[in-house]
């Protein structure tokens, strides 16, 4: 196992078997908390309540890159294989989710801005459990207790009784005003071959089964509230951009949205009732364009053909420079998206991605 080391060492730990991590800020503000020595520094930080950029916790999407400035780290992935540049390598960078923390540390990174929300685990009930077109099934759980999420975020769920863990974005709107949070949740779960999560969810109705929910995780719906966005979602990527699209609608009287689908055939159009209710509630402000990558020749089908980027270009009528993107799905394809949309002058730090690879199949 490697090991990243920057001199010189920090001062010692408060106590014993912990490691004190000072967090420096753009703005000049310093952030302390201690971990157990050999956490993981994202895990212990969002666990504490601390405001950590984060979306999928494996080491793929790079959102919780972090330049290390003092102490030293054990780094779970090789950084040659992790989303990190080159240049960002030798600059100090790991990704705080692979980073065992050995001893103290002076790190910097880009902490939230308060919207963090506390991790709960809570036990539900499935209430729905309705399939979709496209091998897909719109799980809803009824919540024992109220749980607070953000538009965009993700939650883990399991059976009761399984060790098998699976991340899936909330589709709904957050509650607003007061209240102590949702006391139901749904998802958009896509069958995978051989995937044990949702082969079992498949084999028959659920309804009535208990699962566990332990959530939220993720920051990829924060951007401003009143600026103008493209979301690019490829398949069950739909489920955050729905829950994004519409809280932006409640809490922003001007900012337009466009949507961008992508799924293989028009037997895979999914979620058209959802979709159909997102773009009456935006009354003009909401813009769907779904696009088939893999529809036969000679279909009744008449609109547009190919992968998503195909549908990025600068007659979309989208002004690349100044929208918020927002991008769910596989991560051959989020990647894709990504570069696209640099190429039209989507600012980097105006790009938000929730990027997943398929756990537990073969």
């Amino acid at each position: 196992m490697s090991v990243v080391e920057v001199p010189p060492p920090v001062t010692a730990p408060t106590r014993s078997g912990h490691c004190r991590i000072t967090v420096r800020g753009r703005d000049g503000r310093e952030t302390t908390f201690d971990v157990k020595k050999n956490d993981m520094l994202l895990k212990a930080a969002v666990e504490q309540g601390i405001d950590y950029p984060h979306n999928c916790r494996v080491g793929v999407c790079g959102t919780c890159k972090t330049r290390l400035v003092a102490g030293r780290v054990s780094p779970m992935v090789d950084l040659a294989l992790s989303p990190l540049t080159n240049e960002q390598i030798e600059a100090g960078f790991v990704l705080a989710c692979q980073a065992k923390v050995r001893s103290d540390l002076v790190i910097e990174a880009k902490l939230g801005n308060g919207t963090q929300l506390p991790v709960k685990t809570v036990s539900s009930r499935v209430s729905q459990w309705q399939k979709l077109p496209g091998d897909v099934i719109d799980l809803r759980l009824t919540l024992d207790e109220p749980v607070a999420f953000n538009a965009g975020q993700y939650c883990t769920i399991a059976e009761s009784g399984s060790f098998t863990r699976r991340n899936y974005s909330y589709y709904d709107v957050p509650p607003t005003g007061d209240s102590a949070g949702a006391r139901e949740i749904g998802f958009l779960i896509k069958r995978l071959p051989g995937g044990k999560f949702s082969e079992w969810l498949f084999s028959e109705d659920r309804r009535d089964t208990k699962i566990w929910v332990e959530g939220p995780f993720g920051i990829m719906g924060i951007d401003d509230l009143d600026r103008d966005g493209l979301c690019v979602a490829g398949g069950t990527g739909l489920a955050p951009i729905l829950s994004i699209v519409g809280d932006r609608l409640r809490r922003s009287k001007t900012a337009k949205f466009t949507i961008v689908f992508g799924v293989r055939t028009a037997n895979d159009v999914f979620a058209n009732a959802r979709l159909n209710e997102l773009l009456a509630e935006g009354e003009g402000r909401v813009r769907l364009i779904t696009i088939l990558s893999h529809e036969p020749a000679g279909s009744s089908w008449t609109g547009p053909r190919g992968l998503v980027t195909a549908a990025l270009t600068p007659e979309l009528g989208v002004d690349f420079t100044e929208t918020a993107a927002f991008i769910c799905g596989n991560l051959g394809m989020v990647e894709a998206v990504e570069r696209r949309l640099l190429e039209l002058g989507v600012q980097p730090d105006r790009i938000h991605a929730d990027k997943f690879v398929p756990s537990g199949t073969p």
